[in-house]
């Protein structure tokens, strides 16, 4: 081990910068993010973000984090650089974790307690879409090489799912066993 970091509790999501200098950690628990200097290896700054920060994403502009707040139903718009909340987006009850569509603009963002998928544009920073009638607790994401298929680990119904994109449906889920988690494909579609 190179380097352990003394942070507050609950580590969750990690995002990168585009040149991978710099790691921002949520700490849910702490209601906090970190960023962390990867040359140096030193904690750059902590900030308050609000309740239960889950997933973090890094714009395609390297402008802004955005922030799923587990606690609450937005995602909050992070000015990393002046470490500023400038906006909040308004999505559904347990903001949660982030997947690219692979446009370079849109993002798929899982809402936990709201039972729906999120579609925010990064460039006006809005909800743009949604997708409903799923299992309870969608949680993470993958998407198919093709762009087609939205794979998605349904946390408290014990399955995973599969969302024809085109059409923003559920088309079939997958019993799997207790609280389903993380979800990943060697082949898919990019994250940017």
């Amino acid at each position: 081990m190179a380097k352990q970091f003394p942070l507050a509790r609950t580590p969750s999501h990690i995002a990168y910068t585009a040149d991978s200098r710099i790691a921002f950690i949520t700490l849910q628990d702490s209601n906090e993010v970190v960023a962390i200097d990867l040359v140096t290896q030193n904690v750059m700054w902590r900030m308050d973000a609000g309740s239960a920060p889950a997933g973090i994403w890094v714009t395609p502009d390297q402008r802004y984090l955005l922030v799923g707040m587990t606690g609450a139903d937005y995602v909050a718009v992070i000015d990393w650089r002046t470490r500023t909340i400038v906006k909040q987006i308004q999505t559904g009850k347990g903001a949660h974790n982030f997947r690219a569509v692979g446009d370079k603009r849109h993002l798929f963002l899982s809402n936990r307690v709201s039972g729906t998928i999120s579609i925010i544009d990064q460039q006006t920073l809005t909800k743009v879409g949604e997708i409903t009638g799923l299992p309870p607790g969608p949680d993470d994401m993958e998407l198919t090489a093709d762009g087609k298929t939205l794979w998605v680990t349904f946390r408290w119904a014990r399955a995973v799912g599969l969302i024809d994109v085109a059409n923003r449906k559920l088309v079939k889920t997958i019993r799997v066993g207790r609280s389903p988690h993380g979800i990943y494909f060697r082949t898919r579609a990019p994250l940017y």
